[in-house]
């Protein structure tokens, strides 16, 4: 029994885990430009609607885009998160609409866009702790939930992180009586040689308007 005591005690510090520290291992372990493609369903105006984009980033810029596949009312459309800002082009009226970073939301989605690739932001928003750990199709990744703070578009929020390569692979985004808003994958994840010029670009033609 003593010889568990001591292990335990020896082992405790090097499990413990705290929403910070998974945070830092994210941001660590993201520093480098890096491409995935987020797909699964969201809660749209009619029903449940899947969902598929391409994200692109480059975290010393602090610069992401996000351009849509699916659904076909977003097919076309894309996102660009940077420092300050957000632009959400618009392919049917060709319009980029350029938001402050803190009030933007994608169009037809109900949620703030940088929630794809910069969790230490979403923690600003939404009261994380840590509950566990789960075996993912990726492997092992730590369950984070919390409550939104404010009017995000959600109200609760489930957040994995995988282990042994720190970064978000799934979000779950829950209305105030527990119903599913969206549940996204973050798949095909790899590193990437990507300029703020090439993730900045829209339309020569596209009217700009500000909000």
């Amino acid at each position: 029994m003593r010889l568990l005591l001591t292990l335990f005690l020896v082992l405790a510090p090097a499990l413990a885990q705290s929403v910070e520290e998974i945070l830092d291992r994210v941001e660590k372990n993201l520093t480098e430009p890096w491409q995935a493609v987020v797909r699964g369903t969201f809660q749209g105006p009619s029903g449940p609607e899947e969902l598929e984009a391409r994200v692109y980033a480059i975290p010393k810029e602090d610069l992401f885009r996000i351009e849509f596949l699916k659904p076909a009312s977003l097919e076309g459309n894309f996102t660009v998160i940077t420092a300050k800002e957000v632009w959400n082009y618009l392919y049917l009226t060709n319009q980029v609409i350029i938001s402050p970073r803190e009030k933007a939301q994608v169009q037809g989605l109900g949620f703030s866009p940088q929630t794809f690739g910069d969790p230490k932001a979403l923690a600003k928003e939404v009261s994380l702790r840590l509950v566990g750990e789960e075996r993912l199709p990726e492997g092992v990744a730590w369950k984070l939930v919390g409550q939104a703070k404010g009017n995000q578009g959600f109200a609760q929020l489930e957040l994995y992180v995988l282990k042994a390569d720190p970064r978000p692979v799934r979000f779950l985004f829950r209305d105030e009586g527990g119903k599913v808003l969206a549940d996204l994958k973050v798949v095909a994840f790899g590193r990437a040689n990507l300029t703020p010029a090439a993730l900045k670009r829209y339309p020569k033609d596209a009217q700009v308007v500000r909000r």
